[in-house]
C-alpha cells in the first residue's frame, strides 16, 4: 500500500513537473517573439510595412539604422548621461533603501510602527503630478539639470524597502547583531560590517530594479528637461520619434522636405530605437539572474 501511494505521489510531481515545464516554455515564447518581431522589424524597408509586420522581412533595409548612425554623436552623449544617472541612482538608491530597511528589521528600534506606518501612507497617497512638478521645479529647482533623472519618484521605493527589510527580518539571525552589540559594535558597524555584506542577493535584485528604473525614466526629462544636451538615451529617442512622425504628418509645400519625408524610416526606426535602448539591459541581466532570483523569492517572504 505504501508503495503504491509513493508511486502515485511520484506520478504527481512528474505531472506537475510537466505542466510546470509547458506553462514556462509558452511563457517563455510570448516573451521571445516579440523580440524577434521588434528586431526583423527594425531591418525591414519602410515600404514593405505598409501591409503589416513579418517575421521574415519581405524587403531587407538598414536604413533605420543608418538614420540612427548619422545621429550617433548625439546618440552617445544621451547613453553617456544615461550611464552616469543610472550608476549614481542606482547607488544612491541602494543606500537609501537598505538604511530605510535596516532600523525597520530591528525589533529593539521604538519608533518602527511609526516609520512602518509613514512608508505605507506614501505608497497609498501622493500630491499628483501638478503637486510634485511644482514643488521639484519651484523649491529644489531640479528643472534642467541632472538631478530631476535622480530625485523625482525615484530614489526610493517603498515596495523595494519592505522586499529587504523582510530580507533581513528572515535571513540574518537577529542573534548575530546581538552578539555584534555584545562585542560592542555600534548601529553602523552592525549595517556596513554584517547586514549589507550579507544580503548580496536582494540587493542585487534591487540595483536591478533601480537601474532599470533609472534606464527607462523618459519621464522625468518630458516634464523637467528642455535643453537637448540634457537629454537621456530614452528622452533623446522619444524627441527624435515625435520629430519623425511631425514630418510625416505635416503638410508641407517644399520639395526638399517632402522627399526628405518619403526617405525617414517611422516604423522600422521605433523597433531599432527599441532594440538600442534594450541591448544594454540584454547584456547585463544574464550576470545579475542568480542573485535576482533568489532575492525575489526570499525578499518576498513574509518577516
Amino acid at each position: 500500500m505504501a508503495k503504491k501511494n509513493k508511486i502515485q505521489m511520484m506520478r504527481g510531481e512528474r505531472g506537475f513537473h510537466y505542466t510546470a515545464l509547458v506553462i514556462m516554455t509558452l511563457m517563455m515564447i510570448f516573451c521571445v517573439v516579440p523580440l524577434i518581431l521588434m528586431f526583423t522589424v527594425s531591418l525591414s524597408s519602410e515600404t514593405s510595412l505598409v501591409y503589416g509586420y513579418r517575421f521574415i522581412p519581405e524587403e531587407w533595409s538598414f536604413d533605420a539604422y543608418m538614420f540612427m548612425w548619422a545621429k550617433r554623436a548625439t546618440i552617445f552623449r544621451a547613453y553617456g548621461l544615461t550611464i552616469l544617472v543610472t550608476v549614481v541612482g542606482t547607488a544612491a538608491s541602494l543606500v537609501m533603501t537598505s538604511l530605510f530597511a535596516y532600523p525597520l528589521s530591528r525589533k529593539d528600534f521604538k519608533l518602527r510602527n511609526v516609520f512602518a506606518f509613514i512608508l505605507f501612507f506614501t505608497m497609498l497617497f501622493n500630491g499628483g503630478m501638478v503637486a510634485s512638478y511644482m514643488v521639484w521645479t519651484r523649491i529644489f529647482h531640479v528643472k534642467d539639470t541632472l538631478w530631476a533623472y535622480l530625485l523625482p519618484g525615484s530614489l526610493m521605493g517603498g515596495m523595494n524597502v519592505l522586499l529587504v527589510r523582510n530580507y533581513f527580518n528572515a535571513n540574518i539571525p537577529y542573534s548575530i547583531i546581538e552578539a555584534a552589540r555584545l562585542d560592542g559594535a555600534k548601529d553602523w558597524t552592525i549595517y556596513s560590517k554584517i547586514m549589507v555584506p550579507l544580503s548580496k542577493p536582494i540587493m542585487t535584485t534591487i540595483g536591478l530594479f533601480s537601474a532599470l528604473g533609472y534606464w527607462n525614466n523618459w519621464t522625468a526629462g518630458i516634464y523637467y528637461i528642455n535643453n537637448p544636451k540634457l537629454y537621456t538615451i530614452q528622452v533623446y529617442l522619444k524627441k527624435l520619434m515625435d520629430s519623425i512622425q511631425f514630418l510625416k504628418t505635416t503638410d508641407l509645400s517644399n520639395e526638399a522636405v517632402l522627399l526628405a519625408q518619403r526617405n525617414l524610416p517611422t516604423e522600422s526606426a521605433r523597433m531599432a530605437v527599441a532594440i538600442i535602448a534594450l541591448i544594454p539591459i540584454l547584456a547585463v541581466y544574464p550576470f545579475v539572474q542568480k542573485e535576482l532570483i533568489k532575492g525575489m523569492v526570499i525578499g518576498g517572504v513574509k518577516g
